[in-house]
């Protein structure tokens, strides 16, 4: 029997999951039958219906009442201030099969079962959005042991992790979930820099993104650790170095501690908000 998928709030995550799972269609449909997006922002859902046409169907909100259909998998991916009473509004969607995968930061898996307590199977992620070309990385800690039959969504677009205490998901939230974004950011101020130096734009775009996707793969080729790595560039008395000892001088590695430390603040913010 072939199930049907359903992504609640469907932002870049929701996005993503999509994507991946569009590049794997051949495996996906063998196991699935459909994906299914419920999405309230209106402007959010017509930028999706163009994206995706035909690929995806839309649940309702004014039909759900009146719907018969129940999702084996569901996928919360909306805003963790988002997890309140309203979602009630769509338990006529679930029965005590459904298993459910939050990708709420945050929110921890005792918040989530106050609004499906029938339900056993209940999955807290945390994954990047890597996901979307299938390279992503995905940690997940639950109280129940999970069949391997109900990972194949998660195998199809990265590496899964289990975590064994969720007392450390914050920090995974710090350094996987927003991961990306510091290499984005990192990037982002090279290539301004070299604009502002005289390159062009393009120019400049295209050498950091080769420069960054064959570091990518040499990490993924090599039993070294990122020291090694680095030493391997930075030569003793070269160019290299002096950049580092720079980035060394001015606390680079204190000012990133800083960083994850702020991000795993906000997620603990997020989780102390009572449930409604």
């Amino acid at each position: 029997m072939r199930y049907e998928v359903l992504i609640i709030g469907c932002g870049e995550i929701g996005t993503s999951l999509i994507d991946g799972w569009l590049n794997k269609s051949s495996k996906f449909y063998k196991k699935t039958s459909r994906i299914n997006v419920l999405e309230q922002n209106i402007k959010r859902k017509n930028y999706l219906k163009k994206k995706y046409k035909k690929k995806v169907d839309f649940v309702e909100t004014n039909k759900i009442n009146k719907s018969k259909k129940k999702f084996k998998y569901v996928f919360l991916t909306f805003k963790p201030k988002d997890l309140n009473s309203s979602l009630n509004l769509y338990r006529n969607l679930f029965d005590k099969n459904t298993i459910f995968y939050s990708v709420l930061a945050g929110k921890t898996l005792s918040e989530i079962k106050t609004f499906f307590p029938i339900n056993k199977n209940i999955i807290r992620l945390m994954l990047n959005t890597p996901i979307s070309v299938n390279k992503g990385t995905i940690i997940f800690y639950s109280l129940k042991k999970i069949s391997d039959k109900d990972f194949f969504l998660l195998n199809l677009i990265g590496k899964v992790y289990r975590l064994k205490k969720e007392v450390f998901f914050d920090l995974i939230t710090a350094i996987v979930g927003s991961g990306p974004a510091y290499f984005y950011y990192l990037l982002e101020s090279m290539e301004k820099i070299a604009i502002n130096q005289g390159l062009n734009k393009s120019f400049s775009k295209e050498i950091l993104k080769d420069t960054y996707i064959g570091t990518a793969k040499i990490i993924e080729n090599t039993k070294k650790n990122f020291t090694d790595l680095k030493k391997d560039v930075a030569s003793k008395g070269g160019t290299t170095e002096a950049a580092i000892n720079c980035l060394k001088r001015n606390h680079f590695q204190e000012l990133i501690y800083n960083s994850i430390k702020d991000s795993i603040k906000k997620a603990k913010t997020l989780s102390s908000k009572k449930v409604r």
